[in-house]
This record gives structure tokens, sequence and C-alpha cells, in this order.
């Protein structure tokens, strides 16, 4: 009985080891990347990363991209944004809206605003103040859609109703070339997803 049970404590043995360095390793990529040791910070990133440590693979995907490794930065933060990381979703697709950073185009970097808006949207609709403002500035300007100004005033007024003052600022842009009637179908298009959110509150 003891002997067939060896694999089976070995391999617990080798687990909780396991775990044990890869929470160690999470600590310490922490520590070095919050003092700017990015160099350091590489391989407990990498062990952590490897471990499925979320936090790790965004901050391993921020180094790398530091680098100038496209791939393994696209690697690392696409790997963290279907494990649900809101950071690494923001990271990706502002890669992809600016085709580098917004000081200009990064090699191996493709401007890609459909896959931009793709991931916006969808952050848009679980309510993400951040998504929805960018959503908005798309449809204004018809960047990867259709340019429509009642869905760009929809979406500024959710992401200012939601904290973030920059939508202010567009809304006002807006105002000087949306028609009333474009303005109406947004305050419209308001109207109905505060009564249906309403309608789910009191179920």
């Amino acid at each position: 009985m003891i002997k067939q049970l060896l694999p089976f404590i070995s391999l617990l043995t080798l687990t909780a080891t396991m775990t044990v360095q890869a929470t160690a390793s999470t600590k310490e990529c922490q520590q070095l990347f919050d003092q700017g040791l990015y160099q350091q910070a590489d391989i407990p990133c990498t062990t952590a990363a490897k471990a499925d440590d979320i936090p790790a693979q965004v901050m391993l995907g921020e180094i790398k991209d530091r680098a100038g490794d496209s791939k393994q930065t696209a690697f690392w933060w696409s790997k963290a944004a279907k494990a649900g990381s809101q950071s690494a979703r923001n990271l990706l697709a502002l890669k992809y809206y600016y085709g580098g950073t917004v000081f200009g185009s990064e090699k191996g970097w493709t401007q890609d605003y459909s896959k931009a808006f793709k991931i916006w949207q969808e952050d848009a609709n679980e309510n993400v103040a951040s998504s929805q403002f960018m959503i908005g500035v798309m449809y204004q300007k018809g960047l990867g859609v259709e340019k429509n100004l009642a869905e760009s005033w929809f979406w500024l007024k959710r992401a200012l109703e939601n904290g973030y003052k920059l939508a202010t600022d567009v809304l006002i842009e807006i105002s000087r070339e949306i028609t009333p009637q474009q303005k109406q179908a947004g305050k419209q298009k308001l109207l109905e997803y505060k009564q249906k959110a309403e309608k789910q509150v009191e179920i």
C-alpha cells in the first residue's frame, strides 16, 4: 500500500514545491518591477508567469515591451487577457490602436483599429469606463467602425457617468456637428439601456 502511494506522495511534494517557488517568484517579480529593475525582474517574472500568475504575465509583457520584443509582449499580454486581466486587454488594444504607442509605430506591431475596437467594445459592454470612452472616440472618428455620432454620444455619456471626465471634452467636440436627430437617438439608446439595467437589478 505504501509503495502504491509513493508516486502520489512524490507528485504532491513536487506540486507543493513548485507552488512555493512560484509564490516566491511572484513576490520577487513584483518587488523588482516596482523598483524599475526590469532586467533583474525578467527571470522571476518568467517563472511566475509560466506558473499562470496573471499579474506576473502582465508585468513580463511590459518587460518584454521595454526590451522591444513585440512577439513575447503579445504572447504574455494575450495569455493574461484570456485569463481576464483588464489591464492586459487594454494594453493590447492600445498597441493595436496606435500600431505601437501614442508616440509612433513600433516594430512588430501593426495598426489595426478593428482589433482594438473589438477588445474595447467587449469591455465597454462590461461597463469599463475607459473602454466606453475609446469606443465613443472611435465612433466619432470612424476608426475601425463606421462613423456614428449617435453611438459616439451614447458611449461617451456612459463613460462620463462612470466617472471618466475626459469624455466631457469629446462630447463638446461632438456638439459642434451632431444633429438634433442623432443626439435624440443617442439619448433614446441611453434611456433604454438604463431601463434594462434597472429591470435586471429588480430581478
